[in-house]
């Protein structure tokens, strides 16, 4: 026997010792307390746009007279019936936590994704976080799983995932427990490092081992079209571990890159064609954004400023203190092109507002596109609509019979009208 697989028995044995009872069967829980909010929870996924310099919207309306987009430059998706809504037997979607009120329990939504539980420095999550109390579907109980999460720490995920620095076990045996009020786990960890693929690989397995057997193991992983040697986010491999793959097919383009589709239709193609031949179908989720993206340029003219400096001109003792000389500069700031990038829901998409100068198009590919030219300024807008939106239902409907979305709140109403759950 090899020392990986000594190793990976020995710690599930150290499991065990952790968790008494572990292997007891669990009542259904009471949902209580749901509305309580992490304060360890991670930022929603697109929040780093909005720390971004803000979009000026009053400048950009001093430039632009506001003009609703005109409806036939954008199709609407009239409400459907059932015979052309698309069929799925899982629909999976990611709720914020502390922003349950969006939720207004007639969605067609099989698994709530409760976001989330951030992994702290010491390698730990708050395990006194409750599941949120939620209309049933149907009359049947809609499946909540708990997100743990960690976007962009790179050296925390080391840390945390190589067994020797003592926090591996910690987070498992953590995991393990917060894990006996829902009905499933969903690891979100999205800055782990080639070189901590094994490792990232046997703490998968080890969170599987020590869940109780009916609780759900899903993974969050990032979009692929082919292969990348040494992949810490290997389809192959986790998805032989776990028991749902949810792909994140979005962020084709996102807040610092070149404007462009958040997910196109045809990246969105290659990505299926990818996932479909490495993660068994029943296992595999693809992931759809309700959000877009607006992209901006400003000019700011260059402009001298003073600068106040105080040279020390004398020293001090210990009775005395040191004198000090104001000195006033100026200082030229060269003109610049200030960037910044904002995210779009698409149940606003309707209501934007912008001039006669925008030139606007629509396309099932890449969705609803806006582009502005100002005096100063210049912005480019991507974002799906509900047609753009039941594109992707359909093209993934051919391959798999799930799929998921981030964000719920963030939605048209009328994108509920082309979906439907089936048994």
């Amino acid at each position: 026997m090899n020392r990986r697989i000594i190793h990976i028995l020995s710690a599930f044995t150290l499991i065990l010792a952790l968790l008494p009872g572990r292997l007891e069967s669990v009542t259904e829980f009471s949902r209580s307390g749901g509305s309580a909010v992490d304060s360890n929870a991670i930022p929603e996924k697109d929040l780093p746009l909005t720390r971004k310099t803000p979009f000026d919207q009053e400048a950009f309306q001093q430039s632009v007279k506001p003009l609703k987009i005109i409806k036939r430059d954008s199709p609407v998706c009239k409400k459907s019936d059932d015979s052309s809504s698309v069929e799925f037997r899982e629909v999976w979607g990611y709720l914020m936590r502390g922003e349950e009120k969006f939720f207004k329990g007639d969605e067609p939504v099989t698994d709530i994704c409760y976001f989330s539980c951030g992994v702290m420095s010491d390698g730990r999550i708050n395990t006194n976080v409750k599941p949120p109390v939620l209309p049933d579907l149907n009359g049947k109980k809609r499946r909540i799983h708990i997100v743990i999460s960690d976007l962009t720490g790179y050296k925390l995920m080391h840390n945390v995932l190589n067994p020797r620095y003592g926090m591996r076990y910690k987070l498992i045996s953590d995991i393990i427990e917060v894990s006996k009020k829902f009905d499933g786990i969903q690891i979100d960890f999205e800055a782990v490092s080639k070189k901590d693929a094994e490792a990232f690989h046997d703490f998968l397995r080890l969170v599987k081992l020590g869940l109780e057997p009916d609780k759900i193991f899903s993974i969050a992983l990032p979009s692929r079209v082919s292969s990348i040697e040494g992949d810490a986010f290997d389809y192959n491999i986790i998805s032989g571990i776990v028991d749902r793959v949810y792909i994140m097919a979005y962020d084709q383009h996102w807040s610092t890159s070149k404007p462009g589709p958040v997910a196109s239709l045809e990246w969105c193609k290659s990505i299926i064609d990818f996932a479909k031949d490495i993660v068994p179908a029943d296992k595999l989720i693809m992931g759809i954004p309700l959000y877009g993206r607006e992209w901006e340029e400003r000019y700011v003219k260059g402009k001298k400023v003073k600068v106040v400096k105080y040279k020390k001109i004398s020293k001090g003792s210990k009775t005395k203190k040191p004198k000090y000389k104001k000195v006033v500069s100026t200082v030229k700031v060269p003109p610049r092109i200030e960037k910044s990038s904002r995210s779009i829901r698409s149940r606003n998409l309707p209501d934007l507002a912008y001039g006669s100068r925008a030139e606007k198009d629509y396309s099932i590919n890449k969705g609803v596109s806006i582009k502005v030219e100002g005096k100063g300024f210049s912005s480019v807008l991507y974002c799906d609509d509900v047609k753009a939106t039941k594109e992707k239902f359909v093209l993934y409907r051919e391959y798999v019979d799930s799929v998921g979305f981030w964000r719920l709140g963030m939605q048209s109403p009328e994108m509920w009208d082309e979906i439907r759950i089936v048994d």
